[in-house]
């Protein structure tokens, strides 16, 4: 039996089955059966037996009340026992609607074995091994894929480029230069180009777009693709000059025109680039991403009036996106427009914006007469965003904290712990916001941190540098800041404390090598005076005097630079 006619048969041979089931309803009390014994079924390629058919039938039923994974478990199970390549591709899409990985690429392996000609599954393979990272194991199958289909294969290629190794980024060159011998094209110069460019190999990739230009002037991938690698060395007039012939046309390209107008911007065409904006923008009015990019972009170029038109217009047409409020909002944040700022900030609720937001609204209300206020927003907030609660009581009980109500913070939090019992963030932002004399408490909360999760590196970093600072338990103290520094090493507030334990310690010079990493990543004044302690105690006074006049310079009444003169016995 012929493999194109399988679903043809399936169909007939379920209907069939239907209609004799009815007429045997119909003769059951009138007919008496007799049972004749079934021969064993053997599987012969092409052929269809009575097995195979009991199975394929069930797994359409299946597929028609939505059972798929009946349906792909017969589908696979007559595929491998078959070897039909019918089979084998209803095995395979199936597998793909449900997204089942390793049934997916047992059922394209059937396929290709069935039907070695197809690019198809081989093409189906490669790409789920490519999205796997497996890209080693995706080679020899594109490979045959680009005997048979070479421009979906080659954009196969193109998706993953970027995830390659350079080991394997040259493997996949080598295979296309195998390729170009047959069958040379401006896609497959592209792909070159690409790989190249990947590789850190700027010239081969520009050969190979041209190379792709001059199969095809008009190549839109290789015009763009040479374009972009102009732009990052920054030979933006170069670019321009490339992309602007092919814009000519009634309906330009919207990539290379997007390039364009970002080539316009960064050579400093302001004028031009925001007129070619608005032009991108009115010529593809039904592309909401776009839209919301010319957007941003105008807004990063201070393009304010436009960036603010384009937004308040997505807003209009697509009331349900409130991305465009959160911009809306840091354009009249920056405009010095509070109020108008608040307002868009407090409708914002896309997930990705939500918490700047709030956020931007605790900076803006940044007062103390501004207390209840803020204190009645959070509260609307955690009412209807129940999800983001915990954020909120955090920055709420920080805000407090920081305008000098940590008894409010502190009784915020204590309520915040009610609702949510043994919640890490809650418990780490009282020990924070505790006074230093409560080291019992802040001891405790931080333990309890522990408890929940061992490998928190902030929590033991943090009781770590409360034993360092107020108690002689300075032995503990290593040990919880070392295993901090095990799990993030290159943290500049973990280096800090482990500089500043090993100079408790009397460790000063291997403290300095710390302490110079922290400063360097975050040069904070707490920071710099205990570089400066440390670099007096290692012998080095002239480095800490040196630093000490730096860094009052820039912070002249800070009080842990102060401390560190008195400690080293600085004339100020």
């Amino acid at each position: 039996m012929k493999a194109p006619f399988i679903a043809t048969i399936v169909t007939t041979a379920l209907a069939t089955a239907l209609l004799s089931g009815c007429s045997s309803m119909q003769n059951q009390d009138t007919q008496t059966t007799s049972v004749i014994p079934l021969s064993n079924v053997e599987y012969q390629p092409g052929e269809l037996n009575r097995e195979t058919l009991y199975e394929l039938i069930v797994a359409e039923m299946a597929g028609q009340r939505k059972n798929f994974d009946l349906s792909l478990e017969n589908y696979l199970h007559q595929a491998q026992l078959t070897g039909d390549a019918a089979i084998a591709k209803r095995a395979t899409h199936i597998a793909q609607y449900l997204q089942r990985e390793d049934e997916l690429l047992l059922a394209s392996s059937l396929w290709q074995q069935a039907e070695p000609e197809n690019s198809e599954p081989y093409q189906i393979s490669a790409s789920l091994l490519l999205r796997k990272g497996d890209f080693s194991a995706a080679l020899p199958l594109l490979r045959k894929a680009l005997k048979h289909s070479d421009k979906q294969s080659l954009l196969i290629i193109n998706s993953q480029a970027d995830q390659l190794s350079p080991e394997e980024t040259q493997a996949y060159i080598q295979l296309l230069k195998e390729h170009k011998q047959q069958n040379n094209s401006a896609e497959l110069q592209t792909t070159l180009g690409i790989l190249y460019k990947n590789l850190g190999k700027p010239e081969l990739a520009f050969d190979s777009f041209d190379q792709a230009l001059a199969l095809d002037k008009s190549h839109k991938a290789a015009l763009f693709q040479k374009a972009e690698l102009l732009r990052i060395q920054n030979k933006y007039k170069q670019a321009i000059r490339l992309i602007e012939p092919q814009l000519d046309s009634e309906q330009a390209d919207q990539q290379l025109f997007t390039l364009y107008v970002q080539l316009l911007f960064q050579s400093d065409q302001i004028k031009k680039a925001s007129q070619q904006a608005q032009l991108l923008n009115d010529s593809f009015p039904d592309e909401p991403q776009l839209s919301f990019y010319v957007a941003l972009l105008l807004l990063e170029n201070k393009q304010i009036d436009q960036s603010r038109a384009i937004m308040e217009d997505l807003l209009e047409r697509y009331p349900n996106n409130s991305t465009p409020h959160y911009y809306l909002g840091l354009i009249e944040q920056r405009e010095k427009n509070t109020e108008l700022a608040i307002e868009h900030f407090l409708k914002v609720r896309d997930s990705n914006n939500i918490m700047q937001s709030f956020s931007r609204i605790s900076s803006l209300l940044d007062h103390p007469d501004n207390q209840s206020r803020l204190q009645t927003i959070m509260q609307e907030g955690r009412s209807s965003l129940p999800e983001i609660s915990i954020q909120l009581y955090v920055l709420e009980a920080e805000w407090l904290n920081l305008h000098d109500s940590k008894s409010s913070a502190l009784s915020l939090l204590d309520e915040a712990l009610q609702q949510h019992n043994n919640d890490i963030n809650l418990l780490y932002t009282r020990a924070m916001t505790l006074d230093p004399q409560d080291i019992s408490l802040i001891e405790k909360d931080l333990r309890q941190v522990l408890e929940l999760e061992p490998d928190n590196s902030m929590a033991l970093n943090a009781l770590g540098y409360t034993l360092t600072i107020y108690t002689d338990r300075l032995d503990e103290a290593f040990d919880l800041i070392s295993k901090a520094h095990q799990l993030n090493p290159q943290d500049p507030a973990i280096l800090d404390s482990m500089g500043w334990i090993l100079y408790k310690q009397g460790k000063a010079r291997d403290s300095i090598s710390f302490l110079k990493q922290a400063w360097d990543a975050f040069p904070d004044p707490e920071v710099s005076s205990h570089l400066i302690q440390a670099y007096h105690a290692a012998g080095q006074e002239q480095q800490a005097l040196d630093l000490l006049q730096q860094e009052l310079l820039k912070h002249p009444d800070n009080e842990f630079l102060i401390d560190a003169a008195s400690a080293i016995n600085a004339p100020r």
